[in-house]
Formats: C-alpha cells, structure tokens, sequence
C-alpha cells in the first residue's frame, strides 16, 4: 500500500503521531511537504534540517509577509491548497493529522469549558478545516484517479469518534463527525470511479490503473502532546493511575499503523480503535439492510 506514496503532504506534523509517520515515511524514502503554525517555524525547520529533502510550506502572501498554515484562518485556507498544487504539481498523497483536545465539564467549572474562541478552534481544527481541505484537493485528486494515477487521501480520526468518552465532549463530537465525513467522501469517490470504469467498459476501453483510495487512519489512545496536560486529570475520574486506561507508547503505534497500512484496508485503526470499528461497521451493515438501500 505504501509503494502508492511516493510525495506526501503531512498536515499537522511537528508533534506527536505527525513527527513520527514522518520521520517513518522519510525514511523510506518518500518525498515530504510537511506544514504548521508560525509558532511551528523553528520546529518545521529543525525537522528539514534533520530529514534532508524534507520541505515545509510556508505562503508568500505579500511582500515581506509570509503565513504559515495555521488551519483554523478558514479564510486562507483555498490559497493554500492552490500554491501547494502550484509549487508540487505532482503530489499523490495528503495526510490531514493536526488536531487539538480540551478536557472540560459542561455542567462544572472544574474543568472549566474554554472560551468561545477556544471551542471554535478545537472544532475548526479536528472537524471544519479537515472537511474543507479534503474538499479544496478534491478536483485534484479525481483529476490524477481519471488518469490512472494513484492518488491518496488519509484523514485521522480517532477512537473516540467511535467510543465516546465524558471527558473530551468537543473532541469526541468533532472526530465523530469527521469520520461520518470520511466514509461519505469515499462512498462518493467509489461511485465516480465506478462510473468511470462502466463508461470505459462500454467504449471497449481498458479500466483505470490506479485511482484514489481514501484511508481513515483511527489510532488508540496513545501517549502523545496531544493530552498529555490533562492525562492526571483524566486518570483521576477513572479511580487513579493504576485503573485507568494508558496509552499506548507512540513508537509501539507507528510500528502498527505500517503494518496495518500494508494490509489495504480502508480504515486502518490499530488497538482498542480497531474493535470500535469493527463494531460500527457491522452495525452500518445491519442498518443498510434495514433500510432497503443495500
């Protein structure tokens, strides 16, 4: 499955599950754009200093202006994706991992909800933006599939788009609507493509080679940046360390994510996130049949 990603652009890669696929996939030689914040910069640069041929895109906006890709600036975000397809023409792979997670009760002040801006950006982050970039690559990636030319989209969820928990209420709402949003994307793409295929069928041509496949990436909970500020908090509501559920160690994740990824399957969940989505297909599959639109 790999061997179809040779250019890969890595949002949300200075941190934690996105440093580290990028890291794996540099090392197997893939070209690598990889994106980020202003406050990213130093990070961005201390990355392409230690991965050589490693790029980083940063927008020249205006004169003596540039803007990093800060995904929750919606306005800029069709700027971006037309200057990287200006400058990568030849990308086959987008891998939208940023993320970000607020640990708080709705019904207490301890831990306090954020602020309007703060909930507005969590879910800009891990549900809007995602949707809106998947969908800004689009015409690039159906372009490439009627090619022929293998094209990929991944897009990381979680295990709490599946297995809702009461200590992330923005998150867990978030990652569940960006996986519904996954499955929908690929249900249309699969649809094109099909068409495509009948139509070159009937004119007696071969079918495509390639195409676009569209992977949902749904790690565990793994021990990462991302919750590491409230993981005391969070152990606590579970009865304290000693019962409550840890995370799986980051270089133990990325082993599994490339022994899943090799495996071609359309989700590649690893752990605990694999049973959740073993569980919610089976039950799609049920309701497909109830509803008489299987």
């Amino acid at each position: 499955m790999s061997a179809r990603n040779s250019t890969i652009l890595i949002l949300g890669a200075t941190r934690g599950i996105g440093e580290a696929l990028a890291r794996r996939f540099h090392a197997m030689g893939k070209k690598l754009i990889i994106t980020g914040r202003e406050r990213d910069e130093d990070k961005m640069q201390l990355l392409a200093n230690e991965m050589p041929g490693l790029e980083f895109w940063v927008e020249q906006i205006a004169k003596g202006h540039t803007s990093q890709w800060d995904l929750t600036d919606l306005h800029l975000l069709q700027t971006h994706v037309t200057g990287i397809l200006q400058k990568w023409p030849d990308l086959d792979t987008v891998f939208l991992n940023a993320a970000i997670q607020s640990h708080y009760n709705i019904f207490s002040s301890s831990p306090a909800a954020p602020s309007l801006s703060g909930m507005l950006a969590e879910f800009n982050t891990n549900l809007v933006a995602p949707v809106l970039v998947a969908q800004a690559f689009a015409p690039h990636f159906m372009g490439r599939a009627k090619q022929g030319r293998e094209t990929t989209l991944f897009v990381t969820t979680s295990s709490l788009a599946y297995f809702p928990v009461p200590f992330y209420p923005g998150y867990c709402a978030a990652k569940a609507g960006l996986a519904a949003f996954v499955k929908i994307l690929r249900m249309q793409a699969q649809a094109l493509q099909l068409e495509g295929d009948e139509r070159r069928e009937r004119d007696g041509r071969s079918k495509r080679v390639g195409g676009l496949k569209i992977i949902e990436v749904v790690p565990p909970y793994v021990d990462t940046a991302l919750n590491a500020e409230h993981r005391a908090q969070t152990d606590a509501l579970q009865g304290g360390e000693e019962k409550a559920v840890q995370p799986m160690a980051l270089g133990e994740y990325v082993d599994r994510f490339f022994e899943g990824l090799e495996e071609g399957e359309e989700e590649v969940a690893v752990g605990f996130a694999k049973k959740g989505v073993q569980v919610s297909k089976r039950g799609f599959g049920e309701l497909m049949q109830c509803s008489g639109m299987e």
